[in-house]
């Protein structure tokens, strides 16, 4: 991998390290987290913002239609792995799993059906100032920050002209199955969107709010200065959260944050607690259509070669 910046290691190790101690000191205490955040003899750690450089060009969707001022009805979907998982004892990892197959399968219904993906960027301008929307929106997410989004969805997204968004939990960056550094920065410059999922993937309900917010406050950081983008987008991990823990997000300057909340209406008062739905493996590209709230496929279409096993 190539070497970074002197700054951008400096930032990753002090992130690494401060959210690390601070988790085994907030893991081990009893005490109840503290209802505010903490005073100026306490204060967290701040990284400093990195320097940003021009964001990546958003994909113009056709087709655009006046929305609303405040609430529009925009499916934003998640997926986890592009994979088959193969372990039967691996419950959750199989509910999670879509396969490349399953996958492209959706992407290609997505297409034919004339539904277009867009930014949660475009989804709060339409939202707040009425921006237009294309016909049928739906928002692709991302969480984890897997590798098979790189080397699987990706590769996909670009042939049929789509973008998606990937929240990212930067302390797991270059383990096993997760995205590398340069990864991250290659999809970046591919046009996807990359949002932040706290630097160690924690519960942000079950620790002090300290380091509630040094987590809130490193994934950013690390994620600007690797990618030189604004990082504006957040997902809770797990999808727990409170008021608090809400309003270290807005303080740390995201635009908006989703959860795993089902439903399709968002509004200006869930900015930052948007409503998805989650792609589960069992889904085929009918029952995705359905959860989606989208247009269903006659019967017989041709779904790209699913396994027999994942059609009905």
């Amino acid at each position: 991998m190539a070497a970074w910046p002197r700054a951008l290691v400096a930032v990753v190790l002090v992130a690494l390290a401060t959210g690390s101690a601070v988790l085994t000191s907030s893991l081990a205490s009893t005490t109840a987290r503290p209802t505010q955040v903490a005073t100026a003899d306490n204060a967290p750690v701040v990284l400093p913002s990195a320097q940003l450089g021009p964001t990546a060009p958003a994909i113009q969707p056709p087709q655009l239609t006046a929305t609303s001022n405040d609430r529009v009805n925009v499916p934003i979907v998640y997926y986890h792995y592009i994979r088959v998982d193969t372990n039967p004892r691996d419950t959750l990892g199989q509910q999670l799993s879509v396969s490349p197959q399953q996958f492209q399968a959706q992407m290609d219904w997505l297409h034919q059906a004339g539904v277009h993906p867009v930014t949660l960027a475009q989804v709060w301008a339409a939202i707040n100032g009425g921006a237009a929307l294309p016909s049928r929106p739906i928002v692709l997410t991302f969480d984890d920050g897997h590798s098979d989004f790189a080397t699987r969805a990706v590769p996909v997204l670009l042939r049929e002209g789509f973008i998606a968004t990937n929240f990212v939990v930067p302390g797991f960056l270059g383990r096993s199955s997760y995205m590398t550094y340069q990864q991250v920065v290659e999809v970046s410059n591919d046009g996807m969107v990359i949002g932040a999922h706290t630097m160690h993937h924690i519960n942000l309900n079950a620790v002090s709010l300290q380091l509630a917010k040094i987590e809130i406050d490193a994934s950013k950081s690390v994620l600007e200065g690797l990618t030189g983008r604004s990082v504006l987008d957040f997902a809770y991990p797990y999808g727990y959260h409170d008021p608090a823990v809400v309003s270290l997000v807005a303080q740390d300057g995201f635009r908006d944050a989703v959860v795993t909340t089902w439903g399709t209406q968002q509004c200006a008062s869930n900015r930052y607690t948007l409503h998805r739905i989650e792609v589960a493996g069992s889904y085929n590209v009918w029952s995705f259509a359905r959860a989606a709230g989208l247009p269903v496929p006659p019967p017989g279409w041709a779904d790209s070669g699913l396994p027999p096993s994942r059609t009905s």
